[in-house]
């Protein structure tokens, strides 16, 4: 990465900033820092003003709510910004909304990770106000660092953050009615924990060993017997047409993105 672009600052500093700095800390040509309204337990250098953070940072992460970004925006805008990249997390607000604060010559990224940018493992989108520029070209390098990243159209990100952005939840809340069936066995909690943790990560590398070569409908099949218990659930599954209702789920994840989107801009 380009030395000019190794001081990162992060502008709140909440779950997905904190899973950028876990993701990133051991890379030895960044250094880290932050503002936000209340010092953390972090190794870090906290500042307790904007413009102190911005005076210090080459890339500055808009680690805030979406409700909170245009008041933190008001204030950038009278920051120095020159030569300096703004990196937007935040769901549902476009670059044009950005844009109308810091104006179009403001170098900005806007992406949709997941909290999994901790453990390297995270699916983000990207896109940029100016695609071309080489300092662009550097930040969509460093987030190859954390995990996998996509280059997307804006008008995608809605969809995307439905899926990649709040899916980890909507993966939770499906592995939670199994820990709540799992219920009937009288076991602890923390065990429930460790045997879903298994069942998860066998599936997961099931997936992966084999989805160069087998669709997952196959690798469906390939767990299926006829008439067994598998086949049995499946049906039950399909007839019941859960796959359309937790489509919705993903539906209204998408919707809410586009809301927040139109009311921003």
């Amino acid at each position: 990465m380009n030395m000019k672009q190794k001081r990162q600052g992060f502008i709140g500093f909440g779950n997905l900033t904190k899973a950028v700095y876990r993701g990133l800390k051991e890379e030895r040509e960044l250094s880290f820092s932050y503002f936000a309204r209340s010092k953390k337990e972090e190794p870090i250098p906290f500042y307790e003003k904007l413009d102190d953070l911005v005076a210090v940072s080459d890339v500055l992460w808009l680690g805030v709510k979406p409700q909170d970004l245009g008041g933190i925006l008001e204030q950038l805008k009278y920051c120095p910004l020159h030569g300096k990249t703004i990196v937007s997390p935040v769901a549902g607000k476009s670059i044009s909304y950005i844009e109308r604060y810091l104006g179009k010559d403001q170098l900005i990224i806007r992406i949709m990770p997941n909290l999994a940018m901790a453990y390297k493992k995270s699916v983000t989108s990207f896109t940029s106000n100016r695609p071309d520029d080489e300092k662009a070209k550097e930040i969509y390098m460093l987030l190859g660092k954390l995990g996998k990243v996509v280059e997307l159209e804006e008008e995608g990100f809605d969809l995307f953050t439905s899926v990649f952005g709040s899916g980890p939840a909507f993966i939770l809340a499906f592995i939670q009615i199994f820990k709540d069936k799992m219920q009937e066995f009288n076991l602890p909690g923390p065990l429930l924990d460790e045997l879903l943790l298994e069942l998860t990560q066998g599936t997961t590398l099931y997936f992966a060993q084999n989805q160069k070569d087998y669709s997952i409908e196959e690798l469906i099949r390939n767990i299926t017997s006829k008439g067994g218990t598998t086949q049995a659930g499946l049906e039950y599954f399909r007839n019941q047409q859960i796959g359309k209702h937790f489509e919705g789920v993903l539906d209204a994840a998408r919707r809410r993105s586009e809301e927040m989107r139109k009311n921003g801009d």
